[in-house]
């Protein structure tokens, strides 16, 4: 029978039955009809202060000394008085007081059965300890009764007279089962809002979290992971949140992110066989939960609770991380200090946050994994790149030496005649000794230059990006591929727009582009039979608003059949001598610096070959 029909039924039948002056309550029904209709309507922070008022006027109504209701604690040993009111000039009961010694009670009030006596005496033999503990407690006669909350025994609702003893008839145990039942209804629903507002509070902690790991910086994940750690533990009131990671091969689980608070120990590595309850569980993807470790019933072998105890670990939950559908870790909220029940609701969640960092940590990995990559990447091109620069170098040997025994002679011809002039001794020929040292100095510079150049190209260097300018690499490029004699019959017609914009690159790696690139040219039009034109058009500009391109045209051969889609292949070459890897580091060079290049053949005969570099953003300048 529902509260309100019951409520009816008894309002119908209150003036038909002849009761006990103690039953005898006609306004008793008309106000808990009240009670229950104002305890509907209220908010989940009214509803304690409603009770504690509404135990006033029950007690007054049942003519008992004390109404208190009292919550089972999650050990199931033992209660913890929440609610309270005691009539004017009776012993008083502190509030919030857990209450030990009455184990026979304790049994019946889980089993759902209520414990009714008139007299202590009245209790049976096998609850001697609890028939001690209410004599202690100078309680004479009580009625309690269990109180269920969403179908669960929350506690136990006690009527109790202390100094007088009274019989409970059956009109009576009905109002107070009504009582038991309409505050068991109003628990429930404050429990559902209360419910339903951390888990809308908790969505928003998980959102904004979520959120904040979004487009982070490397640096700035571990830091973020460990703050919403912090988030989701103080909401949830644990002492420690801990991201954890199964070792490959042996499954022990590894500390990866924590936030604990003041003086909550540090978690460790953790042995597989040390929790064999909680790593089968997170292996097979379940959810574990330990509510107490010194709870016999706690679904964790002695070996889990040994390990947790020794992490200084009370109640536990621990969740596997999945990510990609593999269960690569877990996430463990736990408290040190205090026992707590891990409410069910919360687990989706709380998942969902661990998924949530796990993802953005397997996202930290791929890109720190990515950068190694690059870099040994970068490492291989820039010692494949050294090799292709000492190749070059070896076969410009011939031009090497001209370029340099050119301003040697001319030293050798300059000191001569300034000596020459010295000895000859009249004070005319001062003038003329001095500009001959100048020549002198002129002619040892140029070969200075040429020497730092080949240095420059022959070492080794780390890749060094930095703001440079295209039209003096064009430049130094054009001077060096001189050297070799590449262009003494060649016609160049260098094309560089005014006002190019800076690029960020390695200069030394786009001059051997730009080299080899004329080089390859230079050799094309070197192979035409005959004493044909050679004409090497160098254009360097401005590519829609964000590139500058370099663009090179040869009059030789062009592509021969099949060459065109093969150019870029790793050795792949058309000449007898050649390595192959020419073309192949030109694109692994210029595809490093952000920019492409392609081949095609020439409209009026020979090949067409340009790249592009990015233009240097306004930050960069």
């Amino acid at each position: 029978m529902s509260v309100s029909s019951e409520l009816n039924a008894l309002q119908r039948n209150a003036g038909s039955k002849a009761q006990a002056p103690f039953d005898d309550l006609p306004g008793f029904d008309t106000m808990l009809a009240r009670l229950s209709a104002r305890l509907i309507t209220l908010r989940p922070a009214e509803v304690d202060t409603a009770i504690d008022a509404a135990f006033g006027s029950i007690v007054e109504a049942l003519d008992v000394d004390r109404c208190a209701l009292l919550r089972l604690d999650p050990d199931g040993r033992s209660f913890t008085r929440v609610s309270i009111f005691t009539r004017d000039g009776m012993r008083t009961a502190p509030l919030n007081e857990r209450v030990f010694g009455y184990p026979w009670c304790i049994e019946r009030i889980n089993r759902g059965q209520a414990v009714i006596f008139s007299s202590a005496d009245e209790l049976p033999p096998e609850a001697h300890v609890d028939k001690a503990s209410f004599k202690r407690a100078g309680s004479q006669s009580m009625a309690s009764i269990p109180l269920v909350v969403a179908g669960e025994i929350y506690g136990t609702l006690n009527f109790l007279c202390l100094d007088r003893r009274r019989e409970w008839s059956e009109e009576l145990l009905v109002r107070v089962r009504l009582v038991a039942e309409i505050l068991g209804n109003t628990i429930a629903r404050k429990h559902v809002q209360e419910e339903n507002q951390r888990l809308l509070a908790f969505e928003k902690i998980l959102v904004e979290v979520a959120a904040s790991l979004i487009s982070l910086a490397d640096a700035d994940v571990d830091p973020a992971v460990t703050n919403g750690l912090r988030r989701m533990a103080e909401f949830l009131h644990a002492e420690r949140a801990t991201l954890w990671n199964f070792e490959r091969g042996s499954d022990d689980l590894l500390p990866s992110h924590c936030w604990r608070s003041a003086r909550v120990p540090a978690p460790a590595r953790v042995h597989a066989r040390a929790l064999p309850f909680l790593s089968a569980r997170l292996k097979a993807g379940s959810v574990a939960r330990i509510d107490g470790l010194a709870d016999p019933s706690a679904s964790a072998d002695s070996h889990d609770r040994d390990t947790l105890r020794a992490l200084g670990s009370v109640s536990l939950l621990a969740l596997p991380l999945m990510v990609g559908g593999v269960v690569v870790g877990a996430i463990t909220l736990d408290t040190v200090q205090t026992r707590r029940a891990w409410p069910e609701a919360l687990e989706p969640r709380v998942r969902l946050l661990g998924e949530v960092f796990a993802t953005a940590l397997a996202r930290q990995q791929a890109e720190r994994s990515m950068r190694e990559a690059q870099a040994e990447a970068a490492q291989h091109r820039e010692r494949l790149a050294h090799v292709a620069r000492l190749h070059t170098v070896g076969e410009m040997s011939a031009g090497i030496t001209h370029e340099i025994s050119q301003p040697l002679v001319a030293i050798e011809n300059y000191a001569l005649a300034a000596r020459r002039h010295a000895a000859a001794g009249p004070a005319g020929n001062h003038a003329k000794v001095c500009e001959l040292l100048d020549k002198i100095a002129a002619q040892s510079s140029r070969a200075g230059a040429v020497m730092r150049k080949l240095r420059t190209m022959v070492r080794r260097h780390e890749l060094d990006m930095k703001r440079v300018r295209i039209d003096q690499i064009v430049d130094e490029s054009l001077r060096f591929a001189q050297m070799e004699g590449h262009l003494h019959d060649v016609a160049v017609a260098l094309r560089m727009a005014s006002g190019l914009p800076d690029v960020v690159a390695d200069d030394i790696q786009i001059q051997q582009v730009i080299v080899n690139l004329v080089r390859n040219a230079s050799d094309a039009m070197g192979a035409l039979p005959g004493a044909g034109t050679k004409d090497l058009i160098i254009d360097v500009g401005v590519l829609g608003e964000a590139q500058v391109f370099v663009r090179i045209e040869d009059t030789g051969a062009g592509f021969g059949e099949g060459a065109l889609e093969r150019i870029f292949e790793p050795f792949f070459t058309t000449k007898s001598a050649g390595l192959g890897v020419g073309l192949s580091l030109c694109r692994a060079i210029v595809e490093a610096h952000g920019g492409r290049v392609h081949g095609r053949p020439r409209p009026a005969g020979g090949a067409i070959f340009e790249f592009t570099l990015p233009i240097a953003e306004e930050s960069e300048r």
